[in-house]
């Protein structure tokens, strides 16, 4: 296939692949290969969409991609791009979006002056009018959807205490979220006049709420108990409408199955899901305001559940991991996955004791992973695998286990997590 029609549209450029992908037996075609000469026509063209309409992923990770080669294809599969064509997609990536607050804004207008957007139109409306995705959005220092229409002069409310640094917290540690059921509930939540009370909610219901105040909030010595931190949410009305409308755009443009946990016990936690540590703690009802701070180590032994949670971070970075904490962890395949406890465990000790038999001893073991600790600025949150079952073990000081997951890794995430670094 020759490309020559220029489209900055997603939905076009995969309906022009899906042309050449039609299968065709009576011809015995076997492959497609795709020529594409579309992007030179004006230096403001939108290489990040069309790579992104393949690819997935944000534009940080669409630019690393880039740079390394397009190494997670499928197989089968390859993207190549010469060194000058390389040189112009990581340029136009760098400078295609607005990076800071006044060029947010002289957009905005232009997109009103045209009728785009306007005093009614919701947060998807603009990114869709922008080409943003959110994270590019609040990726942009101070900004939010809240405070850029009170600066246009399209919201009267006085802004919130609580405004600013609610908004960072959107950046820092909510973009992740892609439970829809979950998401959907919370933004049916705040559409209430007033804050639920507490001792009307279940332990569920609870702990979805923990998941999100510990979020926007924090923990630790910023740690807000949920009365409080439900109280704060209403007051700031504008801004809960923004987070509102957030959630719903989050559950909408989530992209891969989830799966519940099999266990009868209130964890609002899914298979396959993205979690911080902050969340996996509340969702296990570990995090209160006797508990604030969330556990550092890469293990968790959870006495009331009889679960073992085990934290995994991919690539180890030397300045953040010591030489005895920097651990051989990978996938070997779609359902096994390799492990090494901690430094100091053996196999006699209790708790190699638990790994080894804790089938029979009714305790489970759940797997979150993770490929490194930051993405950029922002804490990568884990995976959840879901429950495993010990398949063998190797050695002591660390064990290195290997453990056999109940549901399979996605195959889009293996080269990833197949990675030992």
């Amino acid at each position: 296939m020759l490309l020559l029609r220029p489209t900055e549209s997603a939905v076009v450029f995969l309906q022009q692949l899906g042309r050449g992908l039609r299968l065709s037996p009576d011809t015995g075609k076997s492959c497609l290969t795709v020529l594409d000469f579309i992007g030179q026509q004006h230096r403001r063209f939108r290489f990040d969409l069309r790579y992104r309409a393949l690819l997935g992923g944000s534009r940080r990770q669409l630019q690393e991609q880039l740079q390394q080669g397009f190494p997670f294809l499928p197989p089968g599969c390859r993207l190549v791009l010469d060194r000058v064509a390389s040189e112009r997609v990581l340029t136009s990536l760098r400078q295609c979006l607005p990076t800071r607050r006044p060029q947010l804004l002289e957009e905005l207008r232009s997109l009103h002056a045209t009728g785009e957007i306007g005093p009614a139109s919701s947060l998807a409306a603009w990114l869709e009018a922008l080409a943003m995705d959110p994270a590019d959005f609040y990726a942009i220092g101070g900004v939010s959807f809240t405070a850029l229409r009170r600066e246009l002069g399209w919201l009267p409310d006085p802004p919130n205490p609580e405004e600013e640094r609610l908004t960072r917290a959107l950046a820092n540690g909510l973009l992740h979220q892609d439970d829809p059921d979950r998401l959907r509930w919370l933004a049916a939540q705040l559409e209430a006049a007033a804050p639920p009370d507490p001792a009307d909610l279940g332990e569920r219901e609870l702990r979805q709420w923990l998941m999100l105040t510990v979020q926007l909030f924090g923990t630790g010595r910023r740690f807000r108990p949920l009365p409080g931190a439900l109280a704060v949410l209403w007051q700031a009305a504008a801004w809960r409408e923004e987070l509102r409308q957030l959630l719903l755009l989050l559950a909408d443009r989530a992209d891969h199955r989830l799966h519940p946990l099999p266990w009868t016990l209130p964890i609002p936690l899914r298979v396959h899901g993205r979690y911080t540590r902050a969340e996996i703690e509340a969702a296990f009802g570990v995090l209160s305001a006797d508990a604030p701070w969330i556990h550092r180590e890469g293990v968790l032994w959870h006495q009331a559940t009889q679960c073992d949670l085990l934290f995994i971070t991919l690539r180890k970075s030397e300045s953040l991991f010591s030489p005895s904490t920097r651990y051989r962890d990978l996938a070997l395949g779609p359902s096994l996955f390799h492990w090494e406890s901690q430094s100091t465990t053996t196999a006699s000790s209790a708790t190699g004791q638990r790994y080894i038999h804790h089938e029979a001893r009714g305790s489970r073991v759940l797997l979150f992973v993770r490929e490194q600790r930051r993405q950029g600025t922002v804490t990568e949150p884990f995976v959840c695998l879901g429950f495993a079952r010990y398949e063998s073990h190797e050695g002591e000081r660390p064990m290195a286990i290997r453990w056999r997951l109940e549901r399979e890794i996605p195959a889009a995430w293996l080269p990833v997590m197949a990675l030992a670094v």
